[in-house]
């Protein structure tokens, strides 16, 4: 059996307290080009003896507050990251995970998921990554990948 890649730290650039500016369309995949932007925070710290994390994210969107919880754990079996959301005004269930891992700086992750009852491919990449910032985009695929829409991206700076 071949080697994975040790990639249990990939995430740790994550790990303390941030404010965020968010930029969300405000219809996905329906070709809208209407874009809300809105302030945000995350507190994100290991968790599982490292293995895994979990980020506290507080939205200050228009509607109003509302929060999150972004839940990744390392599979070290096939050496990716699986990337769950809970969102708090439905907290009943998680979204399905996407899984990837990083490559030269930048974190690539598809899953499944389901939007407006159709199924549909979602994709998140992190990139951007220093000491003090991160930037986040999730997409989202219609036709099985061939081609994607970016619905939200996140640029996140460190708290002092």
């Amino acid at each position: 059996m071949p080697l994975v890649a040790d990639h249990r730290h990939d995430f740790d650039f994550l790990h303390g307290s941030w404010t965020v500016r968010h930029r969300r369309r405000k219809q996905r995949l329906v070709g809208s080009d209407q874009w809300e932007t809105f302030a945000g925070t995350l507190v994100n710290r290991p968790v599982l003896g490292g293995q895994a994390n979990i980020g506290d994210n507080v939205f200050a969107r228009p509607g109003g507050e509302h929060r999150g919880i972004g839940l990744r754990t390392f599979d070290a079996a096939s050496g990716q990251w699986l990337s769950w959301w809970l969102d708090g005004r439905s907290p009943a269930a998680f979204a399905p995970p996407v899984r990837g891992r990083f490559a030269d700086g930048v974190g690539l992750f598809e899953g499944d998921d389901m939007q407006d009852g159709r199924p549909v491919k979602t994709r998140v990449r992190w990139s951007g990554i220093t000491t003090d910032a991160a930037r986040w985009e999730q997409a989202m695929s219609a036709d099985g990948g061939a081609s994607w829409e970016t619905n939200w991206v996140s640029e996140f700076r460190r708290k002092a």
